[in-house]
């Protein structure tokens, strides 16, 4: 995998350079949702929100400019559509992470008090998700084999403790005395909001391919494949 690096080094600077961007919007939507839950006025919400927004806008700048230099000619092409993949993936995590806040802002979503923390929770499974999938995608530059196994085994038991976290939420949420439109509205948020970690681990397998070739024998399919078949290369 290491050398794959050797002969572009102009593409893993901009492939390193959009994760940046994608870090930045990760972090600027984490502070959002939470001045939002901490009530810190709408003006300062909003501008998270901008800030959040025009992030992601420079992620997908950069995303264009690494396409180009590939689609250019640039490294071999089964390595050049694996890179492309990779990416494609790490974007996504930002568009959904701008797509839960639009929803929770733009449809004025109200979070009862005794909920908030819940979700505040899953949050913190998210953005510890995604410092593993920026750990691991630069452990794939380094060459370093172990910590990309290490970090692409935390983004999986981060995704199932959202999950396990998502499904205590909504038990607790439709078991409770509000209306069931508010009920729904929560729902779709909270829906929105563990999409990020589903994204998370859907970056390593982004083609039936390698989810075929990583099923186990209980039958359950590896969603973190990719990562694991490119330090192999």
């Amino acid at each position: 995998m290491l050398g794959l690096w050797k002969e572009s080094r102009h593409v893993q600077t901009l492939v390193l350079e959009h994760l940046v961007c994608v870090r930045e919007t990760m972090t600027l939507f984490s502070e959002a949702v939470r001045a939002h839950f901490a009530r810190q006025g709408k003006d300062a919400v909003k501008m998270l929100a901008l800030q959040t927004h025009r992030a992601e806008g420079r992620a997908d700048d950069v995303r264009r400019r690494v396409e180009q230099t590939l689609t250019g000619g640039a490294l071999l092409a089964p390595l050049r559509r694996q890179v492309l993949e990779v990416i494609d993936r790490v974007d996504t995590l930002a568009n959904a992470a701008e797509a839960t806040l639009d929803f929770l802002l733009g449809q004025a979503v109200e979070i009862p008090q005794e909920i908030a923390p819940k979700i505040l929770e899953i949050l913190d499974e998210t953005d510890a998700v995604f410092l593993d999938v920026d750990g691991a995608i630069r452990a794939l530059f380094e060459g370093d084999r172990d910590e990309v196994q290490a970090r692409t085994d935390c983004i999986e038991k981060g995704e199932a403790r959202v999950d396990r976290l998502e499904r205590k939420l909504l038990k607790g949420l439709f078991a409770s005395g509000l209306d069931l439109s508010r009920k729904r509205h929560i729902a779709g948020f909270v829906d929105c909001l563990v999409k990020i970690s589903d994204r998370a681990e859907d970056l390593s397998d982004p083609s039936d391919r390698y989810r075929e070739s990583s099923q186990d024998p209980t039958g359950r399919r590896s969603r973190t494949r990719v990562l694991r078949h490119l330090i192999h290369r």
